[in-house]
């Protein structure tokens, strides 16, 4: 076990920022459960992109949650994100943070470093730059902004890395369960959009980049075979309501189209109510897994694929004994080490059929643990 470099049970004031995607968020919160844990009288802040704010404004873990927004020219605003945020980052700033910390293990792309070397922290931890082969190339000099930096070994979860960090500054783990943190209005809008008539299926059919996308007419062979006679709904941004169309046309009658029209939180509502969820490899399929649902996901990277990768399962499948992982058997030519296309690939040597009965398969041991 490394070494810890700070006491944080003796910490007044933290700042957590985490400024990346929803699905990195999720696999975060065992470590902001691990942290308000380790330092329950902490004052603790959490800073994230304003995309995550509707996930991250509830979490109990914190005392506020901020957003910060860079500026034209140089500089940073900052939004409020749960109420009187602005005020408790303030006061904190003002006075200084005890630690700055930053549970981001691969490559930053939001400035996350920049607002560490700026916090005012006086103890600043992250993950080293060395980590990775393209955070070494794309983030070279950042560990100047650092204080300690922490190179785990690789071959690990997102979740457990985040978890060495924690144990870095001086903190235990709670547990390593994903969670997230609904309303009672976020469960009544889901139940009303999804109504009360019979079990569902929820489908995410959309990702961050196209290599990452099962071709939606596979996906309705699939969602056909396995959705029996459940209804199919549909989740994402207005971006899949042409592969929601295909779906609907797959299964005439029995598909609620839900995309464009949910938060992050009403989403996962809507998932915690399903009897399983199909998805890609993104944050709706985080959410299935901090909603104990059984999760099936389309992966592009191939068995046998570098499990270090950004893409690899190894690294951020969902973190669940419930989930099933569906990837191509070997990379496609001229892909090697994972799928490096513009569009559905690798991904697309899925057979539809072995995925049917894998899903169907996953679905008969039930919903609930």
């Amino acid at each position: 076990m490394t070494t810890p470099v700070f006491d944080v049970a003796k910490a007044q004031r933290i700042l957590v920022i985490k400024l990346d995607e929803a699905g990195d968020f999720i696999l975060g919160t065992p470590f902001l459960r691990g942290l308000r844990a380790s330092a329950p009288g902490a004052r603790i802040v959490l800073a994230v992109r304003p995309e995550v704010g509707d996930l991250a404004a509830p979490c109990p873990h914190v005392d506020a949650v901020i957003a910060p927004i860079p500026k034209d020219g140089g500089g940073i605003d900052f939004r409020a994100v749960s109420p009187g945020g602005l005020a408790v980052f303030a006061e904190a700033y003002r006075a200084g943070f005890d630690l700055t910390v930053v549970p981001r293990y691969d490559f930053d792309r939001h400035g996350a470093t920049t607002f560490a070397a700026n916090s005012r922290g006086r103890v600043v931890v992250g993950f080293s730059e060395t980590v990775t082969p393209w955070k070494a190339e794309g983030n070279t000099g950042f560990d100047r902004a650092y204080s300690h930096v922490l190179a785990p070994p690789p071959g690990r979860h997102e979740v457990e890395q985040a978890l060495s960090l924690l144990e870095f500054v001086g903190g235990r783990p709670d547990g390593t369960a994903v969670e997230l943190y609904l309303t009672d209005e976020d469960w009544a809008e889901a139940a009303r959009l999804v109504g009360a008539t019979g079990p569902f299926l929820a489908v995410a059919p959309g990702a961050a980049s196209g290599r990452r996308v099962y071709p939606v007419e596979r996906l309705a062979e699939v969602v056909a075979a396995v959705a029996g006679e459940r209804r199919v709904v549909v989740l994402g941004t207005g971006a899949e309501r042409t592969a929601a169309a295909v779906l609907e046309a797959a299964l005439p009658g029995r598909v609620i189209d839900l995309t464009g029209r949910t938060g992050l939180r009403t989403a996962a509502a809507v998932i915690g109510r399903a009897e399983g969820l199909i998805a890609m490899d993104s944050a709706p399929a985080h959410m299935g897994a901090a909603m104990v649902v059984p999760v099936a996901v389309f992966s592009c990277h191939p068995e046998g694929g570098d499990p270090d990768h950004y893409h690899a399962p190894e690294r951020f499948r969902p973190w669940s004994d419930r989930a099933l992982v569906l990837r191509p058997k070997t990379a496609v030519p001229p892909c090697t080490a994972s799928c490096s296309a513009g569009e559905p690939h690798c991904i697309a040597a899925i057979d539809p059929d072995a995925a049917a009965r894998a899903i169907a398969a996953l679905l008969a041991k039930g919903c609930r643990p």
